[in-house]
């Protein structure tokens, strides 16, 4: 089994930026067949943000398309297979010492995670952003991103191990496969997970770290840079109505609000 070390990775990598104990890396793969089992010195996210590929875990397989985003710790043995001709990810590779830096507990995030969360999700966005137009003021944005992201892992995780109301998978399953497609009242996501819905709104900042709007707004704008990611020739028109708003301008004023700029821009990035 091969020991990549700090930084790297499989595949050509381009765009590095190294601050104190973070390597951030954009890795190219041209024709790539496969790659052989291995694993990494230091805990990493990867976002995938062109093609598609498969990645195998002692346990199963895990299938990853553009802006599919995973956490790997440290010293988890995998191996990649199943490359479309051309694949690209952003690596943030994280070293103990920041971890230590800024009191953030490692160990309590060991394993593969598979990150659904929406909140997470446009956070490495705007950490995408962040690294292709990069500026005097990124650096500071990177690391207060980074924070953010790890402390929502950590309580996403440690909220998975306490008994968690079952009402909470049955929710966060309705938002993801309904709010882009279907208008939802409060009345109706109530019922639908069977419980009062002066209740819901009361405990939904418990379990989920934001109201309600901010969240089903959340999952919309992360849907909307997927398919940006997976076909970047779509017109704002059809992004904005796949992705449940209500007209392009909404849209527009909504994304440029959560990721920093406008879509536009954000679709030419991709197409570089």
């Amino acid at each position: 089994m091969n020991n990549l070390n700090k930084g790297q990775h499989y595949g050509t990598s381009k765009n590095i930026l190294e601050r104190e104990g973070l390597i951030i890396s954009s890795s190219l793969y041209h024709n790539q067949m496969n790659c052989p089992l291995h694993y990494h010195a230091n805990a990493h996210f990867a976002l995938t943000t062109k093609g598609n590929l498969t990645e195998t875990h002692r346990n199963g397989k895990i299938q990853l398309s553009a802006g599919c985003l995973i956490y790997n710790h440290s010293q988890e043995p995998h191996f990649n297979s199943d490359y479309s001709e051309l694949v690209s990810a952003l690596h943030v590779d994280i070293d103990t010492k920041w971890f230590t830096k800024y009191g953030l507990k490692q160990t309590r995030i060991e394993g593969l995670h598979v990150i659904e969360n929406p909140i997470l999700k446009n956070l490495f966005i705007k950490l995408y952003k962040e690294v292709k137009f990069y500026d005097a003021e990124s650096e500071l944005t990177i690391e207060s991103i980074l924070i953010q992201a790890i402390s929502e892992l950590g309580r996403n995780i440690n909220m998975n191990e306490n008994s968690t109301p079952p009402w909470v998978s049955k929710l966060t399953e309705l938002l993801h496969f309904n709010c882009t497609n279907e208008v939802l009242t409060l009345e109706k996501i109530a019922s639908n997970i069977n419980i009062h819905p002066v209740y819901l709104c009361q405990q939904f900042p418990v379990y989920f770290n934001c109201t309600f709007g901010e969240y089903v707004r959340k999952i919309r704008i992360e849907k909307s840079v997927t398919l940006m990611l997976r076909n970047p020739l779509l017109k704002l028109t059809e992004i904005a109505y796949e992705c449940g708003f209500s007209d392009q301008s909404h849209f527009i004023r909504l994304f440029k609000k959560h990721i920093g700029i406008n879509p536009l821009a954000y679709l030419k990035m991709t197409r570089e």
